[in-house]
C-alpha cells in the first residue's frame, strides 16, 4: 500500500498521545480512554509496560458525624496511589491479531482515619483489582486505503476489599468504649465479563474510529469481620462474611486522524454505568444482611481531546485536555490538561513519559451505612484542589 506523509510518524505520535492521557478516569476506574492502542500497531509483536503515580490532595472539612466533640476534619483523606499495567499484541496469522493485558482496572483508597468525626461511618477503605484480559481481532481490507476491524474477548477480574469503621462495644446509644471493625473480603473466583468492539481505519492519513463495549462483571467476595477492642477487652472471634458486587458496564467511542504532515488529533468519550452500585451489602455466611454501605453513585462520563506532533525521527510530543463527570461523594467533576512524549531509544524500543494536572472541583459528600436496622451518616465537604499524575512507559516492538 502506498503510504503518505501522514502515516510515517503514526507510531511515535500515538505513543505521545497515549501517555499524556494516563490518569484516573470515572469513579474507581483507572483504565481511561484508548487503553488498547497497541492492538492497532502495524508491528507483528508489541509489548508495553506502564506505571503512573497519582498525587491526590483532598481534605475533608465541615464534618458532621455522631461522635460528640470529635468533628475534626481529615487532612489528606484520599491517599496517593500507583497504577501499573503490562500489555502485549501479536499478529498470529494473516489478518488475525491477539491482545492481552494484566492491569489494575480499579482502585479505591480512602483513609480519613480514626480521629475524625466520621469514624463511626468510615475509617478506611482499601480495594484493588487485578484484571487479566484477552482479545482476538480480525481485520478486513475494504479497499486499497481502508479496512475495518472487529474484535472481542474476555475480561476477568479478582478483587480485594477492606473497609474499617469504629463500632460501639456497648449497647446503643453509648459510643464508648469502641472497637475497630474490619470487613476484609476477597474474591473466591475471578469475575468474568466480555468485550466487543469495532474500528474503521485509513492508515494513510492515520484515521481510526473505534467503538468498544465492556460488559458488567459480577464478583463474589468472602472473608471475615474482625473487631479490635483497642485494649477495652478481649477481641471477639472473627465472623465469616460474604458480599457480591457488580462492576459497571461501559461504552467508549474515539476517533483520531492526521490533519497535516506529522500532526494528529483525537477525541474520545467514555460512559460508565456507576449507578449500578447503589448499595454494597455485606452478609453473614447464612446470607443475613450485616452491613449495607449506601453509595448512591450516578453514571460517569469522561471526555478527552488531544493533539500530537512528531518533531523528528526520534521524538514526538502530545497534549490533551479532559473533563470527567464525578459520580458522587469523593468523586467530583474534574478538568485536566496533560503533556506527554515518546522518544525512540532504538528502532524497536520507545520510551514514553507524561504528566497531567487535574483540577478537582469542590463538593459535599456523605458516608452512610445501615447496620442492624440503624443508619449511621457522616456528612462532609472539601474544597477544590489540584491533583497530579506522572507516568512512564516502555514499548518494545518487532
Amino acid at each position: 500500500m502506498k503510504k503518505t506523509v501522514y502515516a510515517a510518524p503514526i507510531g511515535a505520535v500515538l505513543g505521545a498521545m497515549a501517555l499524556s492521557s494516563t490518569a484516573l478516569a470515572s469513579g474507581w476506574d483507572t483504565t481511561g480512554i484508548d487503553g488498547m492502542a497497541i492492538l492497532f500497531s502495524d508491528k507483528k509483536f508489541v509489548v508495553e509496560g506502564q506505571a503512573a503515580y497519582v498525587d491526590r490532595n483532598v481534605d475533608y472539612k465541615d464534618v458532621q458525624g455522631i461522635a460528640p466533640g470529635l468533628n475534626e476534619a481529615s487532612k489528606d483523606a484520599i491517599p496517593d496511589i500507583w497504577v501499573n499495567s503490562v500489555a502485549a499484541k501479536a499478529n498470529v496469522w494473516g489478518n488475525f491479531d491477539v491482545f492481552a493485558e494484566v492491569h489494575t482496572p480499579l482502585i479505591i483508597s480512602e483513609d480519613p482515619g480514626m480521629a475524625w468525626g466520621g469514624r463511626y461511618s468510615l475509617v478506611k477503605t482499601d480495594a484493588s483489582a487485578l484484571g487479566i484480559d484477552g482479545v482476538v481481532s480480525y481485520k478486513h481490507q475494504l479497499n486499497e486505503s481502508s479496512n475495518i476491524r472487529i474484535f472481542g474477548g474476555v475480561r476477568t477480574v479478582s478483587l480485594d476489599f477492606l473497609m474499617q469503621a469504629m463500632s460501639p462495644l456497648a449497647p446503643p446509644p453509648a459510643l464508648n468504649p469502641a472497637g475497630l471493625a474490619s470487613f476484609d473480603l476477597s474474591s473466591e473466583e475471578r469475575g468474568i465479563g466480555w468485550r466487543l468492539g469495532a474500528a474503521y481505519e485509513m492508515p494513510e492519513i492515520a484515521l481510526r474510529a473505534t467503538l468498544i463495549y465492556d460488559s458488567a462483571t459480577d464478583v463474589d467476595l468472602a472473608g471475615a469481620l474482625s473487631v479490635d477492642t483497642l485494649g477495652a477487652g478481649p477481641n471477639p472471634s472473627d465472623t465469616p462474611i460474604a458480599a457480591s458486587v457488580t462492576l459497571p458496564q461501559s461504552v467508549e467511542a474515539r476517533v483520531q486522524s492526521g490533519f497535516a504532515p506529522g500532526w494528529m488529533a483525537s477525541l474520545g468519550v467514555k460512559w460508565m454505568d456507576w449507578s449500578v452500585l447503589d448499595d454494597l451489602t455485606v452478609n453473614t455466611a447464612a446470607g443475613t444482611p450485616m452491613l449495607t454501605r449506601h453509595l448512591n453513585y450516578k453514571d460517569g462520563w469522561t471526555v478527552e481531546a488531544g493533539v500530537a506532533h512528531r518533531l523528528n525521527d526520534d521524538l514526538a510530543l502530545g497534549a490533551n485536555i479532559g473533563w470527567d463527570q464525578g459520580i458522587g461523594d469523593v468523586y467530583s467533576d474534574t478538568y485536566s490538561i496533560g503533556l506527554g512524549g515518546s522518544y525512540a531509544l532504538s528502532e524497536n524500543v520507545d520510551l514514553g513519559f507524561g504528566g497531567k494536572a487535574i483540577y478537582k472541583t469542590a463538593q459535599d459528600g456523605e458516608y452512610s451505612s445501615t447496620k442492624g436496622g440503624t443508619t449511621t451518616t457522616t456528612t462532609y465537604s472539601y474544597d477544590a484542589s489540584w491533583n497530579f499524575v506522572a507516568s512512564t512507559k516502555l514499548t518494545v516492538s518487532f
